[in-house]
């Protein structure tokens, strides 16, 4: 997956100092809570680890190489077009539209196929709920997050 401003790639090339800003407080706030308090670059490789053997996880890198975020990508159940769809970026590229970018290249990729993408946001989110509802993602709540899901047989 590469967009104009951002390059998919292993996660594993991500250096020190990329995950430490990928998992600042700042940065998981609004995550789940396996992504809190991961401060060593070895808990967050084992964490991140672990993810991978469920989902999808890439690495997401500038024209530079820096590493700027994370797509997690994993199926909602086995055989499933359901794709439960989580990214993170550093702070520093926040407000830079690389978001939205992102968002966009995964709708051109799942476009006119069966594959339904959704993500969980938490309510006091609004930058990500923005994001998604801008998209053309249907949100629904459900208890302190909004569900917010996109079908590819949508355009």
């Amino acid at each position: 997956m590469s967009t104009e401003r951002l390059r998919g790639g292993h996660w594993q090339q991500l250096s020190r100092d990329d995950l430490a800003a990928l998992f600042a407080p700042d940065v998981v706030a609004f995550l789940p809570p396996g992504f809190h308090g991961l401060t060593t670059q070895i808990s967050q490789r084992n964490f991140l680890t672990i993810l991978s053997k469920q989902a999808e996880v890439v690495g997401l890198f500038e024209p530079s190489g820096a590493g700027v975020g994370l797509l997690i990508l994993s199926n909602a159940e086995p055989n499933s077009s359901d794709r439960h769809l989580g990214y993170l970026l550093a702070q520093r590229v926040w407000g830079q539209g690389l978001a939205t970018e992102l968002i966009a290249a995964l709708q051109d990729r799942y476009r006119g196929t069966d594959v339904t993408l959704s993500g969980g946001v938490m309510h006091d989110n609004t930058a990500s709920a923005r994001l998604l509802q801008r998209a053309g993602f249907a949100g629904e709540a459900h208890g302190d997050e909004t569900v917010y899901r996109w079908s590819g047989t949508q355009g």
